[in-house]
């Protein structure tokens, strides 16, 4: 149970990297990394499932008052099949599963921004961007071991 929570988590971190999200040095409470995004700074884990919870809320009310505006369109006619499907129509969002080859290529990113990260710490004498690009490092080698790299 464990193992597909963290599946579950890392999917969200990957998908949210695949959307342009920037990564940041500094974590949530819950252990998981920054990221900004679209100008706000977001947990990919907490703030998803207190979206996802906020929506399980709303959505009996909602079905509801959509229900009614669905048979106040149509009119009579709408009888209940119409209207599950009308529903079902609205719920169906696309759900991707990533492809090993874009794992692949996220593994390759990942490597890829450790090795630079690592280089460019030769010639730093800051130490609080040290100890930045030292978190980026070791996030990028959580992630590789999440990934299975």
């Amino acid at each position: 149970m464990a193992e597909t929570d963290e599946n579950r988590k890392l999917q969200m971190i990957t998908r949210l990297l695949e959307k342009g999200g920037t990564m940041l040095a500094s974590h949530h409470e819950c252990g998981a990394p920054l990221f900004r995004y679209q100008g706000k700074v977001l947990c990919p884990v907490c703030d998803f499932q207190e979206q996802k919870e906020v929506q399980e809320t709303r959505k009996p009310a909602i079905r509801e008052l959509e229900e009614r505006k669905i048979r106040s369109e149509k009119g009579p006619k709408m009888t209940e099949k119409t209207v599950e499907r009308e529903e079902i129509r609205r719920e169906i969002i696309p759900v991707m599963e990533p492809q090993p080859a874009e794992l692949s290529q996220v593994a390759a990113l990942t490597q890829s921004k450790i090795h630079g990260i690592a280089e460019s710490l030769e010639n730093e004498t800051d130490l609080q961007r040290v100890k930045e690009k030292l978190e980026c490092i070791e996030l990028g080698i959580k992630i590789l071991k999440l990934l299975g790299s």
